[in-house]
């Protein structure tokens, strides 16, 4: 999958891969105001939020779970959990990620209600 092509996010979220194996990526990814990815969920790869810089906002759709992240924030999302990252603040949102435990890939959910 190309960075540039993820069709998950908006125009304001922007992908850098610094590192891919087989069973794991680690990316840089930067948010803008107002940036946003899609309802989506993963099969078998967990992603793991570092925040960087900014206040990144994670929903996942257990229990209407709200998590707001601050600076040095971590946050885990398990494999089959509905979720979506959003930028809430005027301010760019930087944060590394980690997906591990197996192949990738991003299945696309309905809008939350």
């Amino acid at each position: 999958m190309d960075d540039k092509d993820i069709p998950l996010a908006n125009g304001k979220v922007e992908y850098q891969t610094l590192l891919r194996e087989s069973d794991y990526t680690v990316a840089k990814t930067t948010v803008r105001a107002g940036g946003a990815t899609q309802w989506h969920h993963h099969t078998n790869v967990s992603d793991r939020f570092l925040v960087v810089r900014g206040v990144l906002t994670v929903e996942t759709k257990i229990d209407g779970l709200l998590k707001s992240m601050k600076v040095r924030d971590f946050y885990n999302v398990d494999p089959g959990i509905v979720h979506h990252i959003k930028n809430e603040t005027e301010e760019d949102v930087v944060y590394i990620m980690v997906q591990a435990g197996g192949a990738s890939d991003i299945v696309l959910t309905p809008a939350q209600d």
